[in-house]
């Protein structure tokens, strides 16, 4: 044993008494640790002369003394002061230490000892706490890992021994069962990592990096990935893993991402475009205000990285492609005004457009217009008449392109031309300009909707330019409409409107009619009976056509049927209050719905769903040919029948779905369509299946609680893990469905035993490579959506709606289901039950007898199981106190409330309350 140190030399009492003091107050540490490192010094040179050697009796006594007062320590929980105030003197100490024993070998001229007072000291203080690292108990565990994950950047140059035990041993804690234990590993492992290279790990070894990177994916606890997330350095290799979080389920840690990690980025070029747009449209897209701030921060951040030139921000986006640049600019915008102030668009700027100029001015005007700022767009943009010189100018780039392109590809070449691949690259150019082009014009189009029309020479010159654009087959698809919101702009009312285009469908269908003599300019003065409009037939006679001639006639169709959908987005008024589409309807939409090109025939779908949703008795009329396609059709019609069906049902409810659940007609649907959820051909069908089942929960149209089951087996399902466009509908749909009123918790509330009796057993057959969250989990989401204190309330609303008892009925069902199985499972989830303070006196009685007579015919899984059940016992004895010791059970078994639960009971048969409960099969446990 060592030797107490003697008077002069100091004392383990006068150790015991610094780190008293170090618990009482931080100001007194740095005087303390220079106290404590002189009575170490001064221990040190107390040595005994052996025959073996010299002994190191004062080290050994000063260790002994040391030791004893971090043992005082260990057993203490976390958040106790005085324990953490310790551990970061125990830190200071250690630092200052290897600090002076450092300076004092350098003083000397001597390189670093191997063996040194302060390298024998954190020896031995190692290994006295990876002692407890493999403590019974998790306090101490805590502790040990705690006091490591502050000394280890002070340690200086271990053995490799103790270097590698001690790496072994803070790994093993990265995985320990208690998450504040995870959190100290981590950041023991955080602080390690920054000495470590990656490329010199062994194989068999992971990179500590690598590690952190793990934890923050895949720990449960996100406590544990803050720890993670802080200590990761943000680099190429741990980018993907960082970026993974901005998607957390935690809102702190989605905060932290924006706020700590990808700041740390030097320049928005460093991440691909992919990577930028994914973690902007996720931040500025995120329901947490603070995330979203974040975010904003970041998106400026990168802007003034870039010199604030706004231009060069928008070149780091895929503007054809992507939405989120938009995005992103108005955040700029919101963030800082002065930036937004600072837009000109001067001189030569409107004569060379390129797709981050024409965008630019596109936001600013639709930040002007939803700050109502008039003044300063009138101010920004150009005149009418030059916007539309603007306009006609990129078009007529967009269509020279086009032409020369196709001149290019009918040219006669050599099959065995070796300039085959510069033939290819140069397409893929062609198509790039072309598509930068189409942007450009699209976006032309939508400035030239929000700007002012007093100017009526520049109105005529826009119209005029709008009306001839639609007629071109030049025109891409996809800008016509834009074009046609112009038209809508431009033209008096909404028949105008629609005379147009069905003029302009003539003219394409018969090229002999004068478009020019039927319709004259529109103004304002124009009324809808001064305009003639000659009927033309837009199918003529059959007539033999050759190939050629059909395929263009089919191209023709194409463009009609693509005026006509566009149109018929943009009509508000119904379809009788617009003769004009008779003609529409019977000579080009229903002959194209029957077509055999599938082509013709899904836009003749489309536009018919349109006809429907402004003509009643047309839509009940044509339901059953949509039903008819959604079962029959192509997966790519299917899916747009499917969306025409779910609009129909909400447009026509009372028509299609009467409001008797049980009804024939209801219970037809609602066959039909949970049908196609569970038998969908693709992720996209049973995506939007579930959205439109949704919808019409939602809305009240559907109120079977086994559609509500489906979605809720759906959403947790592992066959849907891959779908993500269904998870992420679900995941905001049902829990506004829940919130949004009582009935709707009620109806949930319902269906969570049935459900989780399903899901339960998928659990625990699940083989292979399927993944799925633990019925826990699920569990635990459910009664979180029933929370009644989360049910939406009007601000203005004086009297609650509310139905308190959601919970009171959840516990009654999980009560009378625990006598089956999956009573683990329910007796975790008993106490996180929300219950009212005044509850009907009968729901409490049947919790009262529940609970009693599973205590006496029912044996409990483990013993948390049991002490969780009797501390839920005993809150509900307490808090309802007047019913649980008033009436007795032979009154209560006269009361005739009460019969079928009595009834229940006395069926059940007794089993051996002492003895265990039979295991299931263990499902494989989800990360």
């Amino acid at each position: 044993m060592p030797t107490r140190l003697s008077t002069k030399e100091g004392s383990d009492e006068d150790i015991f008494n610094i780190f008293q003091q170090a618990q009482a107050n931080i100001a007194s540490h740095k005087k303390n640790v220079v106290q404590l490192h002189k009575l170490h010094s001064q221990a040190a040179q107390h040595t005994e002369s052996t025959a073996k050697g010299i002994r190191l009796v004062g080290e050994k006594a000063f260790n002994k003394a040391f030791e004893d007062a971090v043992y005082k320590v260990l057993p203490l929980k976390k958040g106790t002061t005085v324990a953490d105030r310790i551990v970061k003197f125990v830190g200071l100490f250690v630092k200052f230490t290897v600090e002076k024993t450092t300076e004092e070998l350098e003083r000397q001229e001597r390189g670093e000892e191997d063996d040194s007072t302060a390298s024998r000291f954190i020896e031995f203080l190692i290994r006295t706490l990876l002692k407890g690292f493999t403590s019974k108990d998790k306090i101490v565990r805590y502790r040990s890992v705690q006091f490591v994950a502050e000394i280890v950047t002070s340690l200086g140059e271990l053995d490799e021994e103790l270097y590698s035990t001690l790496r072994h041993s803070i790994l093993e804690r990265i995985q320990d069962k208690e998450s504040a234990v995870r959190v100290q590993a981590v950041i023991a492992v955080g602080k390690l990592q920054k000495g470590e290279d990656p490329q010199t790990v062994s194989a068999d070894e992971a990179a500590l990096v690598d590690v952190l990177c793990d934890v923050l994916q895949y720990d449960t606890s996100a406590d544990v990935r803050r720890a993670a997330l802080l200590n990761t350095p943000t680099t190429e290799r741990t980018l993907p893993s960082i970026i993974s979080r901005v998607r957390d389920i935690d809102d702190a840690v989605r905060k932290l991402v924006f706020q700590h990690s990808l700041p740390q980025i030097p320049h928005p070029r460093v991440l691909t475009i992919v990577q930028r747009e994914r973690i902007l449209r996720t931040g500025l897209g995120d329901r947490e205000i603070a995330v979203k701030d974040a975010a904003r921060s970041l998106a400026l951040k990168w802007v003034e990285a870039l010199d604030s030139d706004l231009i060069k921000f928008l070149e780091t986006f895929d503007l054809v492609g992507g939405d989120v640049a938009e995005q992103a600019l108005f955040a700029v915008f919101e963030v800082k005004p002065d930036l937004f102030d600072s837009v000109k668009f001067e001189g030569t700027y409107w004569n060379s457009l390129t797709p981050e100029k024409t965008f630019l001015a596109r936001v600013f005007t639709d930040y002007c217009v939803k700050l109502k700022d008039e003044a300063r767009l009138e101010a920004a943009l150009p005149e009418v008449t030059a916007l539309a010189f603007y306009i006609q100018n990129a078009y007529n780039r967009l269509i020279e392109q086009s032409r020369t392109r196709d001149a290019e590809n009918d040219e006669n070449r050599n099959p065995f031309d070796t300039t085959a691949r510069r033939n290819g690259d140069q397409d893929a150019s062609w198509e790039a300009e072309q598509l930068d082009l189409e942007f450009i014009v699209g976006e032309l189009f939508r400035i030239a909707v929000n700007v002012d029309y007093g100017d009526e020479i520049g109105r005529r010159k826009m119209f005029s330019l709008v009306r001839e654009m639609i007629g071109q087959s030049g025109l891409p698809d996809g800008l016509v409409p834009g074009c046609l919101d112009v038209l809508r702009k431009l033209a008096p009312g909404e028949r105008d409107f629609i005379r147009l285009v069905v003029e302009v469908v003539q003219v394409m269908r018969d090229p002999g009619v004068d478009m020019d003599e039927e319709v004259p300019v529109v103004d304002d003065e124009t009324q809808i009976g001064d305009t003639p409009v000659k009927r033309q037939k837009l199918f003529q006679a059959p007539e033999e056509k050759s190939a050629e001639e059909q395929a263009k006639m089919a191209e023709i169709d194409m463009r009609c049927l693509s005026l006509c959908t566009a149109m018929l987005e943009r009509v508000m008024s119904t379809f009788d209050e617009n003769p004009t589409l008779d003609g529409i309807l019977a000579e080009l939409i229903i002959p194209a719905v029957k077509s055999k090109e599938s082509a013709i025939r899904e836009r003749g779908m489309i536009a018919l769903g349109l006809c429907c949703l402004i003509h009643r008795k047309m839509a009940i009329n044509s339901f059953g040919l949509f039903i008819n396609q959604v079962e029959r059709a192509s997966p790519t019609l299917k899916l747009k029948a499917l969306q025409i069906v779910f609009d129909m049902l909400t447009m026509y409810e009372r028509d299609l779905c009467p409001p008797r659940p049980d009804s024939e007609e209801v219970k037809q649907i609602v066959d039909f369509l949970l049908g196609v959820l569970a038998n969908a051909e693709t992720e996209a069908i049973q995506a939007t299946t579930a959205l439109g089942l949704s919808k019409l929960m939602i809305s009240g149209v559907l109120t079977q609680e086994r559609v509500l089951q489906s979605l809720v087996m759906v959403y947790f399902s592992p066959e849907t893990i891959g779908n993500q466009q269904l998870r992420q509908c679900l995941s905001i749909a049902l829990p506004i469905y829940g919130c949004s009123s009582s009935p709707n918790q009620c109806r949930l509330q319902r269906v969570i035993i049935p459900s989780l009796l399903i899901l339960d057993e998928v659990y625990n057959e699940l083989e292979g490579e399927q993944d799925m969250v633990t019925p826990l989990q699920i569990l635990g989401t459910l009664v979180d959506w029933t929370d009644s204190q989360k049910v939406y309330q009007p601000v203005n609303n004086m009297q609650s709606n509310v139905y308190e008892e959601v919970h009171v009925d959840l516990a009654i069902d999980m009560l009378t289901s625990i006598f089956d199985g999956q009573r683990k499972l329910y007796i975790q989830m008993l106490n996180k039950l929300s219950f009212p303070d005044e509850v009907d006196e009968n729901k409490l009685r049947k919790l009262k007898y529940l609970i009693s007579s599973y205590k006496m015919n029912r044996a409990f899984p483990d013993a948390t199981s049991k002490t969780s059940f009797e501390r839920f016992s005993k809150s509900l004895e307490k808090r309802y106190a007047d019913v649980f010791s008033g009436m007795s059970e032979e009154d209560a078994r006269k009361m005739e409330s009460l019969k079928d639960l009595f009834d229940f009971l006395d069926e059940l048969v007794p089993e051996d309350v002492n003895a265990p409960v039979d295991g299931r099969k263990k499902g494989r446990r989800a990360r």
